[in-house]
């Protein structure tokens, strides 16, 4: 009965419908699948007992050995903080993270080093301690050409020695920056999820806060670029989560977003954290410079899933922007959105 309990307090929590509870049982399906498929044992029998017991021996395990640990991400070495109860948990716990969404990005990686003459160039904005990097330089190989800016001092310590540790710091230039609509300074507030650091009044906190602030000094995107004489159009992916300040990143990336392309945008979209007239700039932004819908994906927690278990993604049943207006509208959740042009 101990083992049965914990598992229906889970499916309660999912919700009261048939329908939303046969939701969440398909996409734990779906996940059980998918670590089987990328051969992860540990983080498969781990899950599976996190469901019945809502206690993951796998993780709690590696928490054994020590505040620094090395995951496998694409082939190379990622150390990850113990003490970060946002992406080094999950990465310790399952070896993947916002899964659904990363395949939909390889895939364009993987289409712009077919169609772009030359280095594939990427604006990394909050690249936190080099997860994304490590998928980026996997998927493009020798053409890869990462301009990463992190604001966080201990984000940006531990993303230079997974850069360094996996011989890519000659690749992937490194500023402790933050972007938005304008130079100014600001104060960050701190979580106690490394990927979850917010600038100061961008939206509500989650829960998951601290009494930490940092200050820290924000450029454009576009000034970054120009001070260091990088072409706006030869930027062909940027991605970000900035827990929503997404309407100021963009608008400081004007000349990037109106370049001809091909360019590819991979960003988190907060719409809890926006104002109806943020989410409506956000997505005339993309409409304006000529963008189309690759793929949409809400967040685990929309089945109900529990904060530390959220890893692989729902589909939104996005297809174009007007799509997009509408989910963002009626979204609880985060949307990981993949747009090209």
């Amino acid at each position: 009965m101990s083992a049965i309990r914990p598992l229906a307090n889970r499916l309660r929590s999912a919700g009261t419908s048939t329908e939303r509870i046969a939701q969440y049982v398909r996409l734990e399906a779906q996940k059980l699948g998918c670590l089987l498929r990328m051969r992860r044992p540990g983080a498969f029998v781990g899950s599976v007992a996190e469901l019945l017991t809502g206690r993951n021996p796998y993780y709690a395990a590696r928490l054994e050995n020590g505040r620094y640990q090395r995951v496998d991400v694409k082939g190379y070495e990622l150390v990850v903080d113990t003490a970060d109860a946002g992406i080094s948990r999950t990465l310790l716990a399952y070896g993947v993270h916002e899964y659904r969404s990363t395949r939909a990005f390889e895939r364009e990686l993987e289409r712009l080093a077919a169609v772009v003459d030359g280095p594939v160039r990427i604006l990394e904005v909050g690249a936190n301690i080099g997860y994304f990097a490590l998928v980026e330089a996997a998927a493009l190989d020798e053409r890869v050409r990462i301009h990463a800016v992190e604001p966080v001092p201990s984000n940006v310590d531990l993303l230079e020695h997974n850069l360094e540790r996996n011989d890519l710091d000659g690749c992937v230039d490194v500023d402790r920056l933050a972007f938005g609509a304008e130079r100014a300074t600001v104060e960050m507030d701190l979580s106690t999820h490394s990927n979850q650091h917010r600038v100061r009044d961008s939206g509500p906190s989650d829960g998951a806060g601290s009494d930490d602030t940092v200050t820290v000094e924000q450029t454009t995107g576009d000034r970054y670029l120009a001070e260091r004489d990088v072409d706006p159009a030869s930027v062909n992916v940027v991605r970000f989560d900035v827990e929503g300040y997404e309407r100021e990143v963009l608008e400081g990336l004007s000349d990037v977003l109106a370049a001809p392309g091909p360019t590819v945008v991979f960003v988190e979209l907060h719409p809890l954290e926006l104002s109806p007239e943020s989410r409506t700039a956000i997505v005339d932004r993309f409409v304006d410079h000529g963008f189309e819908v690759v793929s949409a994906v809400r967040t685990d927690a929309a089945a109900g899933v529990d904060d530390e278990r959220r890893w692989h993604g729902l589909e939104c049943g996005v297809d174009d922007f007007d799509d997009l207006r509408r989910a963002m509208a009626e979204s609880d959740h985060s949307i990981e959105l993949v747009a090209r042009k």
